[in-house]
């Protein structure tokens, strides 16, 4: 990994956000009162294609006037582009963050910039926002490099002066010693090869970079090492003499194996490099990798024409066939991104060849959380991998014919012996409502977590060196967040239902009014809890409640693209858990109400009497009394006098739904509990 690395990822991750709760934000501003990164933006900008620069004038440079800027992130003008899916970032030298707070006493110069703090965010080195300097970022433990810099002035000065080649060599080279002066120095004029990829990948811009004596060193190194002297008419059989990789040559294919992320213009120099010699390393050609992506796509797409056993023979004979570019540089550059789908395909493939089931629904969750969870995770895996409409219609085309299926078949599996044995949840003691907690406790509710992707949320706590530990509980029935999330907050002892409910809503026991939002927060308070609402942390030595992280809610609004925001949601409930350990909470408990079912194909619409019930929605309805019916029937969890009738299968009394919830599945009703804590 090169420093720069490092670099691009901060500045990108200070544009995350919530999909289902919040809005993207319009631009990350990089204030820089000092100037001391403005030396390496040309570099800076090769790598952040999204970056650009309060300045004078210069499209090319994507440098301007702050109403230039702003016209650019409104996507108005044609001179230059944001890439799709960025966010744009604004590097304003000289400028401070102080110079925008206040929109009145604002320069003239940048008041058109002033609003973005309102709809953006910052790359700042804390909550009080102080400009990130070089060395700061070299050092910081947690957004840099923890690197060991003297703190002298003349390292302090140096840095900044060799910053483009500072920004350019590989972390592993800076750490594990003291780096002083003499070795920010060195960065500049000890590495050839390094110089050799910058001019393979800029030659016009490297060459302006550099004086005399120093291209004229270049030129003698590249002439006695490589054969070849650098220059326009031998740029073409240099690019050429670095994919076959003889030589001396081999050292600098391995380099650019290591730095290929950072060079998009070598990268698109060498993609339509065809290779001549039949002993030609194929896995060194981008041309050759576009061929199999190509082969691979059309093999997925006439799969549908075999029956089941065939499709998946054919996912895992192509899985076996591809799998050795998973080794290839294309691969790890995401340019193999049907490969990557069919890794997934794969597993689903493999997963579900048996509809399994067991002796009781507790037996059968057992199997769930040890093996078969996987298949629900690549099935959503591989529809979040699949970024274009071409792609994502594939990818629903071949989970139709191994997924659905299956899946309907163990929903029926789980249902009948419900039916036999019992709904296990049927008074079970939730988690966040046991008798006693001891203080210092948080529980975080996230609504429709489901197991799978409470697995996944589990590997990204563990990941930022917490401890996770992942159990199950049932959800109440139905699966819906009106009933079940009442359940599982800490006042559900002081709600009931009633017999002549009219939808799924518990009452409070000592009013009868319908519990909400408000009697959630009053009740908590009355019990000694706090409610927690935005980044608070509140006081550490007591109890307290909160959500966010609404899954649910993008999985209502995105139907088959829910996958495609999953990540996201899980990302920025990992960093709240973070915020609240690192703020002195003991324990974060995350809880949930419900699981859900996600179909490629939509859920089946099956038919429901209507005269036979009170309310009804897509997975459940509640039956008049004493009505009767073939469907699968279950006790609501606030009254067992309440009948409710839940949806065959994965079927749903209402159409046209790819994602819903409220029926009688392990997806459904297996919910996660994920205690959490400072590792």
């Amino acid at each position: 990994m090169q420093v720069i690395d490092k670099l691009v990822e901060q500045l990108r991750k200070s544009a995350a956000y919530n999909p289902a709760v919040q809005v993207a934000p319009a631009a990350v501003l990089w204030t820089d009162e000092a100037c001391q990164w403005q030396s390496a933006m040309p570099l800076i900008k090769e790598f952040l294609p999204e970056l650009l620069e309060l300045g004078d004038y210069n499209s090319d440079e994507r440098t301007g006037p702050a109403i230039w800027l702003k016209c650019v992130i409104a996507g108005v003008l044609e001179e230059v582009q944001i890439p799709k899916g960025r966010t744009p970032i604004i590097y304003l030298p000289g400028v401070g963050r102080k110079a925008l707070r206040a929109i009145e006493e604002c320069p003239d110069a940048l008041r058109p910039l002033a609003e973005l703090q309102y709809r953006g965010s910052w790359w700042a080195y804390n909550t009080a926002g102080r400009d990130w300097s070089v060395a700061a970022f070299l050092t910081n433990p947690k957004v840099g490099l923890e690197l060991d810099v003297a703190k002298d002035t003349r390292t302090q000065e140096v840095i900044p002066q060799v910053l483009r080649d500072l920004l350019e060599a590989r972390v592993e080279t800076l750490t594990g010693r003291r780096l002083e002066a003499k070795d920010f120095q060195e960065l500049v004029f000890n590495d050839p090869i390094k110089d050799l990829l910058g001019w393979l990948n800029h030659p016009s811009q490297k060459r302006a970079q550099w004086d005399e004596n120093k291209w004229q060193l270049f030129c003698q190194t590249c002439e006695g090492e490589f054969g070849l002297q650098p220059s326009e008419h031998n740029h073409q059989q240099m690019l050429v003499a670095m994919l076959n990789a003889e030589g001396h040559w081999a050292e600098v294919w391995q380099r650019f194996e290591d730095s290929a992320h950072n060079l998009h213009a070598l990268v698109s120099a060498i993609a339509t490099i065809t290779p001549m010699d039949l002993a030609a390393d194929l896995s060194h050609y981008p041309i050759e990798n576009a061929r199999e992506e190509q082969a691979l796509m059309k093999a997925l797409g006439s799969l549908g024409q075999g029956d089941l056993s065939q499709v998946r023979g054919k996912l895992a004979a192509l899985y076996k066939e591809h799998k050795v570019r998973e080794s290839w540089l294309w691969y790890r550059l995401g340019q193999a991104s049907y490969l990557e789908i069919l890794a997934e395909l794969a597993k689903v493939a493999k997963l579900t060849t048996q509809v399994f089931s067991h002796q009781s629904p507790d037996e059968m969750a057992e199997l769930y959380r040890e093996t078969y969870w996987q298949a629900d995770a690549a099935a959503l895996q591989a529809m979040a991998l699949a970024s274009e409409p071409q792609q994502q219609e594939l990818v629903a085309e071949v989970l139709a014919l191994i997924y659905s299926p299956w899946l309907a078949e163990v929903t029926h599996n789980f249902q009948s012996l419900v039916k036999r044995k019992g709904y296990p949840g049927d008074g079970e003691v939730k988690e966040a409502t046991a008798g006693y907690l001891a203080k210092g406790l948080v529980v975080f509710f996230v609504d429709g977590l489901r197991y799978d992707c409470a697995k996944k949320l589990e590997q990204k706590l563990l990941a930022r060196q917490v401890t996770a530990k992942l159990s199950s509980q049932w959800s109440a029935l139905p699966s819906l967040t009106d009933t079940a999330k009442a359940a599982v907050t800490p006042v559900a002892g002081l709600l009931n239902g009633s017999l002549a409910t009219q939808d799924f809503t518990p009452s409070v026991a000592a009013t009868n009014s319908d519990f909400s939002a408000y009697h959630l927060k009053k009740l908590l308070t009355e019990q000694g809890w706090q409610y927690l609402e935005g980044l608070d942390t509140g006081e550490q030595d007591g109890l307290a409640w909160l959500q966010t992280g609404d899954l649910d809610n993008l999985g209502h609004q995105q139907q088959r693209k829910l996958p495609l925001g999953i990540d996201a949601v899980l990302n920025e409930v990992a960093d709240r858990v973070c915020h609240l350990l690192d703020a002195g909470w003991r324990e974060v408990r995350i809880v949930t109400d419900h699981g859900w079912l996600w179909l490629p194909d939509k859920l089946p619409k099956v038919e429901l009497e209507k005269p036979l019930v009170r309310k009804y929605l897509s997975r459940c309805a509640i039956l008049h009394d004493n009505a009767s019916t073939d469907l699968p029937q279950v006790g609501w969890h606030w009254n067992s006098a309440v009948s409710l009738a839940m949806a065959p299968g994965v079927g749903a009394f209402t159409a046209g739904d790819y994602y819903n919830h409220g029926g009688l599945s392990l997806q459904e009703c297996l919910t996660p509990v994920l205690k959490v804590s400072q590792g």
